[in-house]
């Protein structure tokens, strides 16, 4: 009799702990670094400043609607480049859909015509996410990104407080 019981209690806590875990990834993360100008930089006078660096913040935005993820987001580069994540659809800056595969959030896109294999992935652990475009294919085809801005090996972490 205890052994069913047992069975039943540690398939339920399983089923839970996935639930409450895919719950867990909706939210901001982000996070604040200091982006490097290669052109000097003027102060509010017109003058050229002896700094070359700004504190930008990128962020990616979670959410669900209707049982299903999306995101958003904004990644600075290099020379304030950035990458804006959006669903790759020409004259429309709506959130990019993603589908929960392994315990991570995928986008994937191919158009074999064009020789186009984007898969972007959000990886979670403890303190944020990691966000993969291995072949930057979703960088270079999908998202709006400056030369100087990727989304592949960024890592950002959860807030409290809201994107933007």
């Amino acid at each position: 009799m205890i052994k069913p019981i047992l069975i039943f209690l540690m398939l339920a806590s399983a089923l839970y702990s996935e639930y409450s875990h895919a719950g867990s990834f909706e939210g901001c993360y982000s996070r604040t670094d200091k982006i490097t100008s290669a052109a000097p930089m003027l102060n509010d006078d017109g003058s050229e400043s002896d700094e070359r660096f700004k504190l930008k913040t990128s962020y990616i935005n979670i959410f669900k609607k209707d049982d299903k993820y999306f995101t958003e987001g904004l990644i600075w580069g290099f020379n304030f480049h950035i990458c804006t994540i959006t669903a790759p659809l020409e004259g429309t800056t709506a959130p990019l859909p993603l589908v929960l595969k392994d315990k991570k959030l995928v986008f994937e896109e191919q158009e074999p015509e064009y020789d186009i294999n984007c898969k972007f992935e959000l990886e979670f652990d403890e303190s944020g996410l990691h966000i993969k475009d291995k072949n930057y294919h979703c960088s270079n085809y999908m998202f709006y990104c400056g030369a100087h801005a990727s989304v592949h090996d960024v890592h950002l972490f959860k807030t409290n407080k809201g994107c933007n």
